[in-house]
């Protein structure tokens, strides 16, 4: 379908631009174009419940622009109702109402009186916008003390979580899962029999729907979702301290053991946790180097963060769309943005 300022004949689909908003009706006479609703200019201050299809002259449709008219090609003009028979349905419709600017406006109107089903293209191209949206959700949940621990659905994940014999472990993995389907839900609407999980020969889970990525510690877990490549890692921080690769001398090997040439330029002894996070979470967004120890942090999309609310816990995430992150606290099987409440760690 093109648009040109040509003659008009009744039956035909008009449009007219005004401002950034295209307003469409049937053409019957210059006297004569039935539309849902008056132009935008007359929209903006009616209340969706007063706008009907109703006639307008060419010079009230146009608003003082030009007219379009649609040139259909040889597949539409197979399509189309007749002319006269476009005429009688607008007609017929006059003073209906149930106006709605994304899924019942004026260009649904004219389209279904020249082919008989709704469709607007500002509607599609406002969902693939919609669609097509950066999404990073970071979802930040403490372990409940208790978890009744029952079967998932996904066969693999069950296995692996009744084969781990820690028990805190086994929480945890239950625990994440329940979370990620959660996130699921909230960020992309998808419920669990929407989504084919799968688990790599290198035990990295991915999905057909979305990106995602499971990390926990004493006391938390962290689940990323995205719609592209997404990384993160958590760390209960008073736990990592008295690990002993985080202390003394040994501290100090380790540091300088994963630490690439240009990392030990530019980094200090005291930001070891924060390295270990940040290679974990490149890691595991973009898996492409042999381990975490050989990730290169300097050129990647990743930072530390904490949030005010569990100040225990130290996180970092990585992902192309780190800049529209949104964070969440999950408790009670609920979730509250918590975006205020997180303070980027200094590098």
């Amino acid at each position: 379908m093109k648009w040109w300022p040509e003659i008009c004949a009744p039956g035909d689909m008009v449009r007219v631009s005004i401002g950034s908003v295209k307003h469409y009706g049937i053409f019957v006479s210059e006297n004569e174009i039935i539309q849902f609703g008056p132009p935008p200019v007359s929209l903006k201050i009616m209340e969706s419940r007063d706008i009907c299809v109703c006639t307008a002259t060419a010079e009230e449709f146009s608003c003082g622009n030009i007219i379009e008219r649609a040139v259909l090609d040889k597949s539409e003009s197979r399509k189309r109702i007749p002319p006269e028979k476009t005429v009688e349905i607008a007609r017929s419709r006059l003073g209906e109402k149930g106006y709605s600017l994304l899924h019942n406006n004026c260009e649904h109107f004219a389209y279904e009186c020249v082919f008989g089903e709704k469709r607007s293209s500002q509607e599609e191209e406002a969902l693939a916008r919609w669609k097509n949206r950066p999404i990073l959700d970071v979802y930040i949940a403490p372990v409940p003390e208790e978890i009744n621990i029952t079967p998932v659905a996904c066969a693999a994940r069950e296995a692996e979580i009744r084969g781990t014999n820690n028990e805190e472990l086994r929480a945890a993995r239950f625990f994440d899962w329940q979370v990620l389907l959660y996130a699921a839900n909230r960020s992309f609407g998808l419920r669990e029999e929407e989504i084919s999980f799968k688990k790599a020969s290198n035990g990295k889970w991915s999905c057909d729907k979305f990106f995602f990525s499971l990390s926990h510690t004493k006391g938390a877990v962290a689940v990323a979702v995205s719609n592209s490549k997404v990384g993160v890692d958590i760390e209960n921080v008073t736990e990592f301290e008295r690990k002993p690769a985080s202390r003394g001398k040994l501290r100090r090997n380790m540091f300088r053991r994963i630490c690439t040439e240009r990392e030990a330029r530019s980094m200090e002894d005291k930001d070891f946790l924060k390295l270990w996070l940040k290679k974990e979470s490149i890691f595991k967004c973009f898996g492409d180097s042999a381990s975490p120890l050989k990730v290169e942090t300097g050129d990647r999309p990743a930072e530390v963060f904490v949030l005010k609310k569990c100040p225990d816990y130290m996180f970092c995430v990585c992902g192309e769309k780190l800049r529209s992150a949104r964070f969440y606290l999950y408790e009670n099987n609920a979730a509250c943005a918590v975006n205020s409440e997180i303070v980027k760690s200094e590098s």
